[in-house]
């Protein structure tokens, strides 16, 4: 058993099956108890709230209980009272490619894997704000706020599907095969960039604008939700047998109410920063 994943807020544990991970909520690092609790109305929510506007993409999760004496050798290390006799984990999918280990890009939003012979890729995504009502792009404008020289724009990806040619770094390496079915892909409406696209332009149009935010108070559910779907990751695993597209949505939690200042405080860094502009899919 080993942590094969951390995040801000889990850590995702292999445990010895092959096709799935305990993912462990240590957000409170102080209290397991206020960790269970978190993982309880997560997996509630995400159920009743997130999964039924995804059309089938979220990857397959369900809630179980682990007892802590199995996990108190890892959750230790993140928690100092392990006051339950359960730990509340989410078991999720495992998507890493037990084929495609090959790392050929690696940047804040894209990650790309192949076999040694190209004969399975797995594409890790994050489209991030792939809707905005801005004239200039957030994503982009974001990126050159933390100095990311990324050079491509899931927006982009929107409106012209050869952008992908820019986003994969050595791109005349990836099999025809390969190359014509992901782009027909992203030319059908129903392209999980497109889902992603539409719900938050939905949200964004029927919630307060960040910058308008003055206290936790004025955080509704719909802001909460808008919030989760522009910071999930996408995982894209083509394989050559039977030329097939397998699409994945994770990383869809609730978001605590309390980061509204990280998200003001972000927000005015954004405006007062160097704006990037493109032509927007709006």
């Amino acid at each position: 058993m080993r942590v094969v994943g951390r995040g801000g807020a889990n850590v995702l544990i292999e445990y010895g099956h092959p096709n799935w991970l305990w993912r462990c909520c240590v957000r409170w690092p102080h209290l397991l108890s206020l960790n269970n609790a978190y993982t309880i109305e997560n997996i509630h929510y995400i159920k009743n709230n997130v999964e039924p506007l995804l059309r089938g993409l979220l990857c397959p999760m369900e809630l179980t209980d682990v007892s802590t004496d199995v996990l108190r050798p890892i959750l230790n290390i993140f928690i100092s009272e392990l006051d339950e006799k359960v730990v509340k984990v989410i078991k999720i999918k495992n998507l890493a490619s037990k084929i495609a280990t090959n790392l050929i890009q690696n940047d804040h939003l894209l990650k790309s894997y192949c076999s040694q012979n190209f004969q399975t890729i797995l594409l890790e995504l994050k489209p991030k704000w792939i809707y905005y009502d801005t004239d200039y792009c957030r994503n982009c404008t974001h990126n050159a706020l933390k100095g990311r020289e990324t050079k491509y724009c899931y927006n982009q990806l929107l409106m012209n599907s050869s952008h992908l040619e820019t986003m994969l770094v050595d791109y005349e390496r990836y099999p025809n095969e390969f190359k014509a079915t992901i782009l027909e892909y992203l030319r059908n409406a129903n392209n999980v960039f497109k889902i992603l696209y539409q719900l938050q332009r939905k949200l964004t149009e029927n919630t307060i604008p960040i910058k308008n935010l003055r206290s936790i108070h004025d955080i509704k559910d719909d802001l909460l939700l808008l919030m989760t779907l522009r910071d999930v990751t996408c995982f894209i695993e083509w394989n050559s047998t039977g030329n097939t597209l397998c699409v994945h949505i994770v990383d869809v939690d609730l978001k605590p109410k309390e980061k509204w200042t990280h998200w003001t405080k972000t927000q005015c860094q954004v405006e007062s920063g160097e704006k990037i502009f493109h032509t927007s899919s709006k």
